[in-house]
Parts: C-alpha cells; sequence; structure tokens
C-alpha cells in the first residue's frame, strides 16, 4: 500500500447507491488530463463472465496464469467453467460509460472495487490545507475494504495525505456525508 490513508465515508448493501455516493465524492475533486476509473472485480459464474464480457470487450479477464481480452474469451460453458474464478479487470477514461456497466456487473461479483485515480483535492483554506496531488483518489469498495480483504457489505474511501482527516470529513461534507470509522491503508 502507500503512503496515503483511506477513510470511510459511506457503507451500505446497496450496489447503485455505493457508486452514486462514489461519483458525487470524485466530483468534488479536480480531475488530471489522464484520469482514469478502474473496475476490478471476481466473478465465480459462467453466465456473469459471459454478461462481462459483452459490457466489457477490451477488458482483461485473468484466472491463474491464463489472461484474455473480453472480445477472444471463449464461447464454451466447459471451457469457461474451468476457468472460474475469473477476474474482471477494466480501465476506461472518467467520461465513460463504465459506471453504468459497473452495476451491471457487480451485484454479482465476490468481490470487486471501482477506483477513480489522477483526481487531486482543491485547497481548503478556512482548514489551512492546500491542493493535495499526491495518493488522492475515491475507491468503491464491494464485499472488501481499502485493503482487499474480505468484507460484509460496500463502502466508499477518500484517499487523502496522512494525517489530513480534515480533508477527508470536509469532502464527505460536500456530498452530505462523514467519516464513519478510522482509516486504513491507502494507496
Amino acid at each position: 500500500m502507500g503512503n496515503a490513508q483511506a477513510y470511510p465515508v459511506y457503507r451500505t448493501t446497496d450496489v447503485a447507491s455505493t457508486v452514486s455516493v462514489a461519483y458525487e465524492l470524485v466530483r468534488c475533486g479536480e480531475v488530471d488530463e489522464g484520469a482514469i476509473v478502474c473496475l476490478d472485480a471476481e466473478l465465480c459464474g459462467i453466465e456473469d463472465v459471459l454478461k462481462a464480457r459483452g459490457l466489457f470487450p477490451e477488458a482483461w479477464f485473468y484466472h491463474r496464469r491464463s489472461d484474455f481480452r473480453g472480445a477472444v474469451l471463449p464461447d464454451d460453458a466447459e471451457v469457461l467453467a474451468g476457468l472460474l474464478p475469473m477476474k474482471l479487470s477494466a480501465e476506461e477514461v472518467l467520461e465513460g460509460d463504465i459506471l453504468s456497466k459497473a452495476v451491471e456487473v457487480l451485484p454479482a461479483a465476490v468481490w470487486g472495487q471501482l477506483a477513480w485515480m489522477g483526481l487531486y483535492w482543491p485547497a481548503i483554506p478556512e482548514l489551512g490545507l492546500d491542493p493535495e496531488y499526491s495518493r488522492t483518489g475515491v475507491q468503491a469498495c464491494f464485499n472488501m475494504d481499502a485493503n482487499y480483504g474480505p468484507a460484509m457489505g460496500h463502502t466508499v474511501y477518500v484517499h487523502v495525505y496522512p494525517g489530513e482527516e480534515d480533508r477527508a470529513r470536509h469532502l464527505a461534507r460536500l456530498i452530505g456525508k462523514d467519516v464513519i470509522g478510522p482509516p486504513e491503508h491507502g494507496w
């Protein structure tokens, strides 16, 4: 893990609301030219893999030492069954439609995450905080914590520089939320 801290600001069992809250938080930051959102998910069902392939034909699908682009993933159900579980890894620019597609895939995932990179947090003069460009971002975790450990439910994290809980709390309050627990290791 990196030198940031991940503060939880929202927890639920609803995938769509988790994605929505995370995106609201993303909009509190400023976006670099190359900003991206990454989706990772573990899928255990043949139908789930086929659905993800249809939604993300250019994404990578991994099983142990085998990796496939979605477009060349085998069609045969028996072959796919032998490749389960599979990890889906997709990446798009922020303006893409990855979020709506993620809401279709994540409910069936054993675990997953959406991670927004290339954000930076603006200055907060009233708190004496300058802009922050290092290790900042938003992470929505599904059935896992910020460090990829198993967890019940889904959590939105804001990543800030260590010691900037006030920034995390300020950002959360901009969307009507608050810090709801101790920080975890961030990026």
